[in-house]
């Protein structure tokens, strides 16, 4: 077998858990949140989830430019996605369209279903042309280690011509320059909203392993050295953050170093939605409400949390919503958290998820609504 797989192409999120089944009762919020993104991502091979290498989101890296996202509030959106359409109806120059796309997922994540809906019909990613790769033959990583990932973030004209790539990750030290040679050697089809090209990024990330077995698991000590180092190589990866801060999560959440990963690891990947999710539940429990709901926006629209509710993400933007008087959001978000949690998830949880409901609810109904909006 090659000693390279891919792992994760473009935008795609690999998200993990631990190996112990279902949860147990007592679990921390993020060990939870995190079995709850492996359940519902595939049911049948749950067991193989809660096992799997979790080798972080392949999301892009932040530019250091120190602007803020852009943020709109509920009533601004629908204008701004009218406009956003009426200029994408004409011949908008590129920068209008990159322009145009940061203002539609502005306005999804303000909650705006119809712009949510146009990105998912009208948004292509880059896609690489169909050529295949060649992997290199592994034998034996350098420095003994088991696993070695390469992540690579690579510019795309809007010909689709590849620009160039940055190195986020190369654990083997040796195998990202082939994969920049062969994914520059054939056009890609470019990024394109409404038809419209434009500059892009691809993200591309292989993951390598000891006799090229993809389902060979490390013991828990070594899987936690193996993230601890990736940080400490790539303190600019995204991925080795997310991993990071997965594991932290369900083998060590009382670890000294976790809160501050939490930190580093927003910082760098905002929109991993269990990340977003997390960051903000932290925020609710120390009453940063306005922040939490700011922070756990782009999660709680994002397609897949729209087609498969986490209820995590729900009953953290309820919890935000109360913090913030807004009575009518807090009831609805922890209504539908209630009703999204499967079946055979453990009692406890249901039984904390309703009394956390009919606790909104006896406060709720004893005041009217404040909105702080």
């Amino acid at each position: 077998m090659r000693g390279c797989f891919v792992i994760l192409s473009m935008l795609g999120l690999l998200s993990g858990c631990s190996h112990y089944g279902l949860p147990p009762p007592n679990a921390n919020h993020g060990h939870l949140a995190l079995a709850m993104e492996a359940y519902l991502r595939h049911k049948a091979s749950y067991s193989y989830l809660l096992d799997a290498e979790n080798l972080g989101d392949a999301v892009p890296r932040q530019e250091a430019t120190g602007a803020p996202a852009l943020e709109l509030e509920a009533g601004q959106a629908a204008l701004v996605h009218a406009e956003v359409v009426q200029t994408l109806k004409g011949k908008p120059t590129e920068g209008e369209v990159l322009r145009a796309l940061e203002d539609l997922r502005a306005a999804c994540d303000a909650g705006h279903e119809p712009a949510c809906t146009y990105l998912e019909k009208e948004f292509q990613g880059p896609q690489r042309s169909d050529h295949p790769l060649r992997y290199p033959e592994v034998k034996r990583l350098p420095g003994g280690v088991e696993f070695a990932v390469v992540i690579l973030q690579c510019h795309i004209a809007a010909d689709g011509q590849m620009r160039g790539c940055d190195v986020i990750e190369d654990g083997a030290g040796e195998f990202s320059r082939s994969f920049i040679e062969q994914l520059g050697a054939h056009p890609f089809r470019p990024a394109t909203l409404a038809g419209h090209r434009f500059a892009s990024t691809y993200m591309f990330a292989v993951t390598c392993s000891r006799g090229g077995n993809y389902k060979y698991k490390l013991p828990l000590e070594q899987k936690m050295g193996w993230a601890r180092l990736r940080v400490s190589r790539f303190p600019e990866s995204p991925a080795a953050w997310t991993n990071l801060a997965a594991q932290l999560a369900l083998h060590e959440p009382q670890a000294p170093e976790y809160p501050a990963v939490i930190e580093r690891t927003y910082a760098v990947a905002p929109r991993a939605r269990w990340i977003a999710t997390e960051k903000a539940w932290r925020q609710v429990q120390a009453g940063q409400y306005a922040a939490a709901l700011s922070a756990i926006r782009p999660a709680l629209h994002d397609s897949t949390q729209r087609e498969h509710p986490n209820p995590y993400v729900l009953e953290t933007a309820a919890a935000a919503h109360f913090g913030l008087h807004q009575c009518p959001e807090a009831l609805a978000a922890q209504r539908q958290a209630v009703e999204e949690l499967p079946g055979e998830w453990p009692a406890p949880e249901r039984e904390r998820f309703e009394h956390k409901l009919q606790e909104y609810e006896a406060t709720c109904g004893a005041a009217p609504a404040v909105s702080a909006g």
